[in-house]
């Protein structure tokens, strides 16, 4: 076995994995204290104690051991992770937390109980069943069972989130999980895509003729909304959640969850209203931005541009997103004025992309969860800027990161919004560094000498840095540093 090192989390878990920084999850934990995926937050905020979850591919635990903190010994968390060495680990991780509430299975979960190959991938995160030729890398055989011999194993009555992430095999867990998912009808979040480019558009269906509904995650809001099957989806979307009718009024009663009938009516209700006040002075810019650090400076600027009648449009799509974050109002509401604030930025970048537009169609679009526009409308920022070093503050806009609502940038306006752009960019280009690799360094090292970055993204250059100077060094090349010199 590999070293292993002890981790802890945001929350206060802490995970044992290898000691590596060439495998994905040890990487990703160090670099960010959690896992990269929007999904484990929400299920952090969704789960309370003393209810009942299953995690189908554990894998050494970022979300069985999240989910076990949450629903505390007066729940249960069943882990299931078929691969010897990487159970081994989640072993260690569930003791290290003194969690004896959780029930570890080495087995894998499909449409029949057996046998099979586990593809043993370098990668824990993408070991899989094999179904055809085995692949490069090794395999060992593992145990198959099925959700319904493990409904009647255990004598589940009452289940309330199973977490499905099997690289492939999540048909057939449907298909050996009948009756578990028509009588114990859980929350379930799965994995959408079969690759980095395909989207398994037949697992969508396969829940739906079951009776489950899909649904995508708002992390903004930390809120489902209705997956649309029929639209191209982001092509940063990893997972879906999906329910049947009775879970979903449960959620919707909870406020995490919006139905279709829900939003009914809503649209055109904001539709009747769409002034640049939208419904009170409260959403105006001057009540919802100009006091915030880096607003306050430029707020007659801004009132000036509106005397001139040169920024409606742009103050219009700012009321919408301000009352997308006002509490008092109703999900429904709020997700509705979020659409049209992402609608009414797109439209104008497209058409105008002027001033800074490109930031505030970033920042609506992150909370939209549109990542794939993001990533877009922050590259094209960035080359505006770098090309001709104009920055124009001239019109209200928002910062396209939150965190940069209450920094001030003094009389560095310019390195301020370029910072935010390029870290907005970094934590929504690439899920990690990980996976840029040394092609990471040069932007990261560009927000560390803007002097706005977050101790997150000193932490990812350290990282990079580190594996740059140990391929280096396995080649007898010196540390970066040195090489400068």
């Amino acid at each position: 076995m590999p070293d292993t090192i002890v981790l802890t989390l945001v929350d206060g878990v802490r995970i044992v994995v290898p000691d590596a920084l060439d495998l994905i999850t040890p990487y990703v934990l160090r670099e960010q204290q959690d896992f990269f995926e929007d999904e484990l937050p929400f299920v952090r905020q969704l789960l309370q104690p003393g209810q009942n979850v299953i995690d189908i591919g554990a894998n050494y635990g970022v979300y069985t051991l999240p989910m076990a903190q949450k629903v505390g010994a007066s729940g249960h968390v069943w882990a299931f992770e078929p691969a010897s060495s990487t159970a081994h680990f989640l072993a260690q991780g569930i003791a290290a937390n003194g969690f004896g509430h959780v029930t570890l299975e080495q087995k894998a979960l499909s449409s029949a109980p057996g046998s099979a190959q586990l593809a043993l991938h370098v990668h824990s995160e993408l070991r899989s069943i094999i179904h055809g030729a085995a692949p490069p890398g090794g395999s060992e055989e593992v145990s198959l069972v099925t959700l319904d011999d493990c409904m009647d194993r255990y004598r589940w009555v009452d289940i309330d989130l199973i977490k499905i992430d099997a690289e492939g095999e999540e048909a057939n867990i449907v298909k050996g999980g009948r009756r578990f998912f028509a009588n114990l009808a859980p929350l379930v979040q799965y994995e959408l895509r079969k690759n980095a480019t395909d989207v398994n558009f037949g697992l969508v269906r396969d829940f739906a003729a079951i009776g489950y509904d899909s649904y995508r995650l708002l992390p903004s809001l930390n809120l489902l909304v209705p997956f649309d099957a029929e639209s191209p989806p982001d092509s940063y979307l990893l997972n879906l959640f999906c329910c049947n009718a009775a879970r979903a009024d449960r959620l919707a009663a909870r406020g995490f969850l919006l139905r279709s009938a829900d939003l009914a009516g809503v649209g055109e209700s904001l539709g009747t209203n769409q002034n640049g006040n939208d419904g009170g002075a409260s959403y105006h810019w001057r009540h919802a931005l100009a006091h915030l650090a880096y607003a306050a400076p430029l707020a007659s600027a801004w009132g000036m541009a509106e005397e001139a009648g040169e920024s409606a449009e742009v103050q219009q799509a700012l009321s919408f997103y301000a009352r997308s974050r006002d509490a008092a109002l109703s999900m429904a509401e709020r997700f509705r004025a979020l659409e049209v604030s992402f609608l009414q930025f797109r439209a104008l970048c497209e058409r105008e992309p002027s001033h800074l537009r490109l930031a505030s169609l970033a920042r609506v679009a992150h909370d939209f969860g549109e990542r794939a526009l993001v990533v877009n409308a922050l590259t094209r920022l960035v080359e505006s800027i770098r090309l001709t070093g104009v920055v124009d503050p001239n019109e209200p806009f928002l910062a396209p990161l939150e965190r940069f609502d209450s920094i001030a940038p003094g009389e560095a306006f310019g390195n301020w919004v370029l910072g935010a752009a390029l870290e907005q960019l970094e934590r929504r280009e690439w899920l990690s560094s990980f996976y840029a690799g040394p092609s990471a360094r040069d932007r990261l090292e560009a927000i560390h000498a803007l002097g706005f970055g977050s101790p997150a993204m000193e932490r990812r250059l350290e990282l990079v840095r580190l594996r740059i100077d140990r391929a280096r060094a396995a080649k007898g090349l010196p540390p970066i540093a040195s090489a400068k010199q």
